[in-house]
């Protein structure tokens, strides 16, 4: 089975290959992960179709068994993003992009193409063109039905794209309950595929003393509720004398001025770890934490909960989108209305102040996430789902 995959991602492998620097960190790892079940296949050829920045020309290589075809999305010759002033890209339509997405899907003529994430115009608005040309399956990273996004040229574009597509498609894979009722509730005629990313296992972390009593790992912004947290934390300092909060993950100086003012009055310790270069170390810096805090304001299950519950570190979150599938059967990490902020200190404070219960808490975070996450059979899933996009294409 020859398949393609439209997305986006980076690794050091992929860097390396392509001979550019470090100029990118990693990011979408679950890419990065799930394609590493197809390596090595006999049965099934992937090829993997993606934009890379920096990247000065289209380059192709072969790894592991899997066939990688990288292109610019910017400017070309050079690499560098389209400027504000001159949104080339945008006026077009993404028309340079699509035009290297169509001519590599030609060529490899793939018999069944999975769109990785439909929120990214810069590459997802290349689909259109296969319609009705080749079975296609959207993968949903993202789910929000109310199609939320500022009022940016870019964000109109990319709203405009995402609508179309979830709205016009026939098939996607799922990982949640509530992400498959909100597509229904876009898409009523959508038919829908249960398909996990593959979710290594990382190494839980060591017994020993913690640096840090709270830590934050995410994109720090408001809607992943860095704010809420600092808004809650700031609460208990009079109770926990020294109460600190590690955060990793890129910020602008300006935000994070911003963010140290706000934390400054309670004497919230705040240690800035910054955008690390692989998850081992995003994973190593969390694990010297006691509690891992998520208050996300809309999310499917994000990385940051999954992986603090594989690492055993008890997490506190609010109650939005599919995070309360974790707690079906048991308890396993404790939850807030979100925008309570009252809530979300005293959550905090019973994990800091009840070690045996933090302690039977990620345990059971441990088993909750390895039964209905880590033990599922990925490969047979995405099998699963093209044999029956195909022949449902080719009725």
């Amino acid at each position: 089975m020859k398949i393609a995959w439209i997305c986006h991602f980076s690794n050091a492998e992929v860097r390396k290959a392509l001979k550019l620097s470090d100029q990118v960190h990693s990011f979408a790892p679950w890419i990065t992960n799930t394609i590493k079940v197809f390596e090595n296949n006999p049965e099934h050829e992937l090829h993997v179709i993606a934009p890379h920045r920096f990247l000065k020309r289209s380059t192709s290589f072969e790894t592991e068994g899997v066939h990688y075809h990288f292109f610019n999305p910017g400017i070309p010759f050079w690499g560098r993003q389209w400027p504000s002033f001159f949104r080339w890209d945008l006026w077009t339509g993404f028309k340079k992009n699509n035009k290297k997405v169509g001519n590599w899907v030609n060529a490899i003529k793939p018999v069944v193409i999975h769109l990785q994430g439909a929120e990214n115009a810069y590459y997802s608005s290349s689909i259109f063109q296969f319609q009705g040309r080749y079975p296609i399956v959207v993968n949903l990273q993202r789910m929000d039905p109310s199609f939320y996004y500022d009022l940016s040229r870019e964000a109109k574009t990319r709203r405009a794209v995402e609508e179309k597509i979830l709205k016009n498609f026939p098939h996607f894979s799922i990982r949640t309950q509530t992400m498959e009722q909100d597509l229904l509730s876009v898409n009523p005629n959508a038919q829908t595929h249960w398909v996990r990313y593959n979710i290594p296992q990382p190494r839980a972390c060591e017994t020993g003393p913690k640096q840090y009593d709270l830590v934050f790992f995410a994109r720090v912004s408001p809607s992943k509720g860095i704010e809420d947290l600092l808004r809650a934390a700031g609460t208990l300092t009079g109770e926990i004398p020294g109460l600190s909060l590690c955060i990793i993950g890129g910020v602008s100086s300006s935000y994070r001025e911003y963010l140290n003012e706000m934390a400054a009055p309670s004497g919230l310790r705040l240690v800035w770890k910054g955008l690390l270069p692989e998850i081992d170390d995003v994973h190593k810096e969390a694990c010297k934490a006691r509690v891992s805090v998520l208050p996300t304001h809309q999310d499917i299950i994000p990385g940051t909960i999954v992986e603090s519950m594989q690492l055993g570190i008890p997490v506190v979150s609010y109650k939005v989108g599919s995070i309360p599938e974790l707690n079906a059967e048991n308890e396993s990490l404790l939850l807030v209305e979100k925008g309570d902020i009252q809530g979300l200190a005293v959550q905090i404070k019973k994990l800091l102040t009840d070690e045996e219960y933090a302690a039977q808490l990620a345990q059971q975070a441990q088993r909750t996430i390895n039964k209905f996450i880590v033990s599922e059979d990925v490969l047979g899933q995405h099998i699963a789902c093209y044999t029956r996009v195909m022949e449902d294409f080719h009725k």
